[in-house]
């Protein structure tokens, strides 16, 4: 056999196209694909696929649909995104993570006569590209180049807390010539405990380290904010002029309440500015046990979606917790899936809209939202969709929303997307 891969070794963000030719026509081929975590060894991802070959001896996996496998779209990302668990040493793949080394990927292709083994190399990152931690009244990592250009993205993460995560993503974007700053916001030394009436001062002074700093020397500042770090980017726009670039994924309209106030009963805002809790909206965990026993009961999987959108439609203070992003000096790009269900992102993002337009916003503003797509991070092919998408919880399924084709086609193009955006230059 004759094996054509395109990009074998790329970036982890990009796509390869695999062709296998000098086959026995009219006969069958089997890939098998297997992947560890270069961070998390002993947690092993398999999947497969069985093509019938074409009369000519040939299969095209971006033509051919498998007649059998873990996936059955024609599509050579197939064997990546179907990617499922198949071997575990009881390792936490969210600890410990490094882009220092690649993933490979080991793809087996097999036929009744013959067998070959080939490597797929998804780096996350340029060779040349630094990383440079950062302690200077703020702790975070820079991610550069020494070519890269003046435009310099502060990165900022979810409810989870983890900058390191982050890294997924700052690699793969600063490689395309951009400075890439990723600090946490909460549950390090200096910053509050918990996600809990963050200081929007803190981002102030890093403003002013972006700004003095001598690689970035970044006169206009641009935000890169996913799921609640996506609320704040699109708060941080509201209130300081000098950020002129927002991309917002999987964002909201408005301030909530503290994600552990609302375990603990405290009445508080996520954010605060100059001593004060910024209005927020409350957020009634009643309504998620309410629906999560009714699903659990009707067999269906839960999110927390429905929480959110019943709470916004309760609540009597909903323009005074809305973030008022018509004070923005910023272009925006809004990313959302259709099916988010950790919390109604697609709502949200119309809201927006709908808000920008009534006030007649002078700046860009797109929004980039995806029928099938939940709640993915927002890189693609790095995660398996699989282990994110559902996960057993109190006798039921959670869910974040969408399928895994979903996810993956809103996971490419909106990265895809979102490097374009941080690319054109910004024109008053």
């Amino acid at each position: 056999m004759k094996i054509t891969i395109e990009q074998q070794e790329a970036f982890v963000d990009e796509r390869v196209r695999i062709k296998v030719t000098g086959l026995t026509p009219n006969s069958q081929l089997r890939a098998d694909m297997k992947m560890e975590l270069p961070w998390c060894s002993g947690e092993e991802f398999s999947s497969y696929a069985v093509f019938d070959v074409n009369n000519t001896g040939g299969v095209d996996f971006d033509q051919a649909k498998p007649v059998e496998g873990t996936y059955r779209a024609a599509d050579s990302m197939g064997l990546i995104y179907s990617l499922r668990k198949s071997k575990s040493a009881g390792k936490n793949i969210a600890e410990n993570i490094s882009i220092e080394k690649p993933i490979l990927m080991n793809l087996v292709l097999e036929t009744s006569s013959e067998q070959r083994e080939i490597q797929l190399v998804r780096s996350f990152k340029a060779k040349d590209l630094m990383i440079k931690p950062i302690n200077d009244g703020f702790i975070g990592k820079l991610f550069y180049r020494k070519d890269s250009c003046d435009e310099t993205i502060l990165m900022l993460g979810g409810s989870d807390g983890q900058m390191e995560g982050l890294a997924l993503m700052a690699g793969p974007l600063a490689s395309r010539g951009f400075n890439v700053l990723i600090v946490p916001y909460f549950g390090v030394e200096g910053l509050p405990e918990r996600l809990e009436e963050v200081h929007l001062e803190y981002f102030e002074k890093i403003f002013h380290w972006l700004a003095s700093n001598e690689i970035t020397k970044a006169k206009e500042i641009y935000l890169h904010g996913t799921s609640k770090g996506g609320e704040l980017a699109l708060l941080l726009a509201s209130y300081f002029p000098q950020i002129k670039k927002v991309a917002a994924v999987e964002p909201h309209t408005y301030c909530f309440q503290a994600l552990d106030g609302m375990m603990s009963g405290k009445n508080i805002s996520s954010w605060s500015y100059q001593g004060k809790s910024i209005p927020f909206i409350k957020v009634d965990n009643n309504i998620f046990f309410e629906d999560q026993k009714k699903a659990v009961s009707e067999g269906v999987p839960f999110g927390f979606a429905s929480t959110y959108k019943k709470s916004v439609e309760r609540a009597v203070n909903k323009e005074e917790a809305r973030i008022k992003i018509e004070n923005s000096e910023a272009d925006i790009l809004l990313i959302c899936g259709e099916n988010d269900n950790i919390w109604n992102s697609y709502d949200a993002c119309t809201d927006i809209l709908q808000v920008l337009k009534r006030h007649n916003y002078k700046h860009s503003v797109r929004l980039l939202s995806y029928e099938s797509m939940g709640h993915p991070m927002p890189v693609p092919f790095v995660i398996p969709i699989s282990f994110t998408l559902e996960m057993p919880m109190n006798g039921g399924i959670f869910t974040s929303g969408g399928t895994v084709e979903g996810n993956t086609k809103g996971q490419y193009d909106s990265f895809r997307e979102t490097i374009k955006f941080f690319k054109k230059r910004y024109e008053r």
